[in-house]
């Protein structure tokens, strides 16, 4: 099937279930948080274990790297609505003028609360549970966090943008998978890149500051000196410009936009 034939399809239903059907939409939002976040967290204790094994050698991020991108593939696999990837499908969306911009814009930005409130309630699970017990700021999800903070807020945005191209160079591929272990070979090896690259993506971030702060206990001393309200909300929003730029103008805009040319030439 062509591209443009899934992109239409996609964008319909998504659009619709939102429209229609928002309970039900509402809970593919918020299971897609929980998805990312389950796969970050186990990403993070992975690597955290290299890292006690080879401290100093960088294997603990490399090991994240690998293992992060299992929680995109349980969101594509399990049809959960990824704000990430909704940019992509809005403006794909909007630029065959499928949808309106400001409709397109609505869409991301619900799809990205649900997300944020998914990613909350399951790090407060797995806060208080047993792989956290003895959380301390030199956790690797804690300096990871504590790394991504110190970056400005220009930085984040750029790093925004390459990191949702790269995420949706993936979902583009897995468009094309024609079943599940396709689609894993094409997700977790790309998403790596990004991940690896230590790029700036939104609902990774959710995931990995709420996660810090829940295992944290609410306790400022456990968390790194940087963790404030404000820079963790900054990072969040340049970060998500970025990613609408990187994910949703220069891929699914792009992408729409190539998808117009001559019939011999369509993805």
């Amino acid at each position: 099937m062509a591209l443009n034939d899934i992109a239409h399809g996609a964008v319909n239903k998504k659009i619709t279930s939102m429209d229609t059907d928002f309970a039900r939409f509402a809970v593919r939002g918020i299971l897609a948080g929980v998805y990312l976040t389950l796969g970050t967290a186990f990403a993070a204790v992975a690597g955290q274990t290299a890292e006690s094994m080879a401290p100093g050698h960088g294997l603990g991020a490399l090991v994240f790297a690998s293992l992060f991108g299992l929680g995109l593939f349980s969101i594509v696999i399990l049809n959960a609505e990824l704000a990430t990837g909704n940019m992509m499908f809005a403006s794909y969306g909007a630029t065959t003028k499928q949808i309106g911009w400001g409709k397109g814009v609505w869409f991301v930005f619900v799809s990205t609360v649900l997300n944020l409130l998914g990613a909350i309630a399951i790090a407060a699970i797995l806060g208080y549970s047993a792989k956290f017990n003895g959380f301390d700021t030199t956790h690797l999800i804690s300096t990871l966090s504590e790394g991504k903070l110190n970056k400005g807020p220009w930085q984040a945005f750029v790093e925004g943008i390459a990191a949702n191209f790269v995420v949706n160079m993936a979902i583009v591929g897995a468009l094309y998978a024609k079943d599940f272990v396709s689609k894993f070979f094409v997700i977790v090896p790309i998403i790596a890149i990004f991940v690896g690259l230590g790029l700036e993506h939104i609902i990774a971030n959710f995931s990995l500051m709420t996660v810090n702060f829940f295992a944290a206990g609410f306790d400022p001393a456990l968390l790194p000196d940087n963790f404030t309200l404000g820079a963790v909300s900054l990072n969040w929003l340049m970060v998500w410009l970025g990613n609408f730029v990187g994910g949703g103008l220069l891929m699914g805009g792009v992408y729409a936009w190539l998808n117009k040319g001559n019939d011999v030439y369509r993805d």
